[in-house]
């Protein structure tokens, strides 16, 4: 069996604080002039859907020698049991903890944000992987979230590149062009592995060799904040008592059933398509005619 790379891990944990619970908020993306970039899936799944796995995403990972960051719901191991035995022998795959159930946690009682995080930790333990960062359902986080996550030793981390695949109006040759236009050094892009991402195993390949021709290099997410400028600690410059993040993003129109207010903020994933960017560098390959879009 294949085993993660424990000194990639040791050394990211070495730059960690103490306790990151003064997050000023999640890690977009790091601050770096390396091209690199971590691209990350979220396989996620709820108290009754256990939805699937992509097989012919994995397959492209292999076969492009993608180091791919995985956040798994703990109730997406439990559903795929067999999935994981096989993701966890597979030294091209690191895990992060996308809580339990897939709930809105940023506003959930402590005890229950801590519930979530600990069934993820406690289901990636039976399969001998711990998390390297936590990834909030939906985006949504709140300052009392990172408190509680950070209580636990676990950065938390979104995303600055969105691929729009659980929209099923993301098509392939869109997500191709969004992607690789607004992708820079540090960056962390966001796809879903577990049957939401409609179009990414047709957009997947063309979004890789677009990158590569850009000069980016692929690493673990635990590995791309080995290259920040920064280390983790710059990100928990807040004083404790902060009662809201000091800079809240654009928040951006939600489609997942309720209102998000402050001080809940969002890097939702489930929005509209983007639009297709006014300019950006020439992609190679989007306009061949086997790039359609397909459910």
């Amino acid at each position: 069996m294949l085993t993660f790379p424990m000194v990639v891990v040791a050394g990211f944990w070495a730059a960690v604080p103490a306790a990151v619970s003064t997050q000023v908020g999640p890690v977009r993306r790091v601050e770096t002039d390396e091209p690199v970039v971590a691209i990350t899936f979220d396989a996620c799944a709820t108290r009754t859907q256990g939805y699937t796995f992509d097989r012919a995403i994995y397959e492209i990972i292999k076969r492009e020698g993608l180091r791919a960051t995985i956040f798994v719901s703990g109730k997406w191991v439990d559903f795929h049991p067999d999935v994981m035995a096989e993701l966890v022998s597979d030294g091209s795959i690191e895990f992060g903890d996308h809580s339990y159930e897939h709930p809105h946690m940023a506003d959930l009682p402590r005890a229950r944000i801590l519930e979530e995080i600990d069934r993820t930790e406690a289901a990636l333990a039976r399969h001998g992987r711990k998390a390297i960062a936590f990834r909030p359902p939906y985006g949504e986080w709140s300052p009392q979230l990172l408190q509680v996550v950070g209580e636990r030793q676990l950065a938390t981390v979104t995303w600055d590149v969105v691929s729009g695949d659980p929209s099923e109006g993301a098509t392939a040759p869109l997500m191709v062009q969004n992607v690789v236009a607004q992708t820079r050094p540090g960056s962390i892009v966001i796809f879903h592995i577990n049957g939401r991402g409609w179009n990414t195993g047709q957009a997947l390949p063309w979004i890789l060799d677009g990158l590569r021709k850009r000069g980016f290099r692929f690493v673990f997410l635990s590995e791309l904040f080995a290259h920040s400028q920064r280390p983790p600690a710059a990100y928990a410059t807040a004083g404790a008592g902060a009662q809201q993040p000091a800079k809240a993003p654009p928040m951006s129109t939600m489609i997942v059933g309720r209102a998000v207010v402050h001080p809940i903020v969002t890097d939702n994933p489930y929005g509209p398509a983007p639009a297709a960017p006014a300019a950006g560098p020439a992609v190679s390959g989007t306009s061949d005619p086997g790039l359609k879009a397909s459910r």
